[in-house]
Parts: C-alpha cells; sequence; structure tokens
C-alpha cells in the first residue's frame, strides 16, 4: 500500500508544471497561482479517485476550477452593478418598528452601522447601555462614549433628512431616541 502524502508528492511533482502552464494560458497571473493550489487541493482531497493517469483527471478540475471562478467574477461583478443603482437598506432590525416616520428611517439609513446598531440597541431593543454594551463585547463606559458619538451623528443626520420633503406621518416624536 502507498503512503498517501508520498503519493501526493510525486504526484505534485510530476504534474504541477503541466498543470500551471494550463492555468496561466486561461487566466492572469494573479489568480493562476490560487487556481493551481485549489486544483492540489482537490486532488488531496480526492486523492482516492486520481487514476494512475493523472495528468487528463488533474487538468479536468483545473477547467473546472477556472470555470467556477469566471462565474464567481461574472457573479461578482453583476452584484456589483446592481448594487451601485440601488439605494441602501436598512438590515432587519429597522423592520421592528415599520410605523418610524420616514425621516427617522432616512435618517438610520444615512448612519454608519456601528452606529445604527449602537442606537438601535438601545432604542428598539429597549437595552440597558450596560446590556448594549455587553451585546456588542464592550466595556460599558467605551459604549456610552459610543452611543453619545451616535446619537449625535443621528441628530444630523436627521437635520439634513429635515431638508427634504416630509413624506408619511407626522414630524418625529422626541421619545424616538432615549
Amino acid at each position: 500500500m502507498v503512503d498517501p502524502q508520498a503519493r501526493f508528492e510525486a504526484l505534485y511533482a510530476e504534474h504541477n508544471a503541466a498543470v500551471r502552464t494550463y492555468v496561466h494560458r486561461r487566466v492572469d497571473s494573479q489568480d493562476a497561482d490560487d487556481i493551481v493550489a485549489d486544483v492540489f487541493v482537490i486532488a488531496w482531497r480526492r486523492l482516492v479517485d486520481v487514476p494512475e493517469d493523472a495528468r487528463p483527471w488533474l487538468l479536468g478540475v483545473a477547467r473546472r476550477v477556472v470555470a467556477n471562478r469566471r462565474r464567481g467574477v461574472t457573479r461578482e461583478t453583476a452584484l456589483r452593478h446592481r448594487l451601485r443603482f440601488e439605494r441602501p437598506r436598512l438590515g432587519p432590525a429597522v423592520s421592528i418598528a415599520p410605523d418610524s416616520p420616514p425621516r427617522v428611517l432616512g435618517a438610520l439609513n444615512a448612519m454608519r452601522e456601528s452606529d445604527r446598531e449602537t442606537l438601535l440597541l438601545v432604542a428598539w431593543e429597549g437595552l440597558a447601555p450596560a446590556q448594549a454594551a455587553q451585546v456588542l463585547g464592550l466595556s460599558p463606559n467605551t459604549f456610552s462614549a459610543r452611543l453619545s458619538r451616535a446619537r449625535r451623528r443621528f441628530e444630523r443626520a436627521l437635520a439634513a433628512q429635515s431638508t427634504q420633503p416630509e413624506r408619511g406621518p407626522g414630524p418625529v416624536k422626541p421619545e424616538v431616541l432615549p
């Protein structure tokens, strides 16, 4: 019985150059090394499936890895294109208060995720600052400072929303943020 590691090392030594050449002809050199590495990771994981004449099998694996990489790049490009034209949306936390005035939701949308999370833990989840600090893995003092900064940023974002025409319910109620 052949030692798996010895077989793999022999397989790599014998076929690395051929796989590398195959891949370099099909992709940019910056991606080629990653693809070759992926091919040999697959070969290691499926070593029992690798036939004696391994070169065609390895090139077939390389072909599929290259195709998967291209599909991934295509999907990523399409996603980036779609995201350029979509409005940013709030995460699930915002959906718990659908009756919030549009200005409040717009101001929250304009904020950084970390500031929004800080505010929502206190305002909408009803946590005390010490509890919210625990959720975020922060000390209570650090959280209090972050909450204070987030509130100031929210006020500025809300003021910026005030310059836009109001749609929906009336003015923001002071109890939205404690």
